[in-house]
């Protein structure tokens, strides 16, 4: 699930980034160490190897870490929602074939 919501993101954002920030999830992190030290799920590396970019972890107990990429992924969803709402579709069907389009499903 993790590996192809990735392949579909960069798909509709019609790129990669040159990194991802991450919590500890247990996906990605095998285990935690001290500091920015980790053991990388291998399938997770071979993934970030395949797309070229470098993933970069919080640090635990670091709550304000994730709370600025939860904050970067709500700001967005506005974004997203507002340019939506501001464009006019003849019909729901037509709204739907550009969702498609737009995450690369079509």
């Amino acid at each position: 699930m993790l590996f192809d919501a990735h392949a579909r993101a960069f798909a509709a954002f019609g790129g990669v980034p040159r990194r991802g920030i991450y919590d500890n999830m247990k996906t990605a992190v095998d285990k935690v160490g001290v500091g920015k030290l980790r053991s990388v799920n291998i399938r997770f590396q071979a993934m970030c190897s395949h797309y070229l970019f470098e993933p970069e972890f919080c640090n635990p107990a670091s709550g304000w870490e994730k709370g600025i990429v939860e904050k970067n992924v709500q700001d967005r969803r506005r974004q997203v929602w507002r340019e939506a709402a501001e464009r006019r579709w003849p019909d729901f069907a037509s709204a739907g074939r550009r969702t498609t389009i737009r995450s690369g499903r079509h």
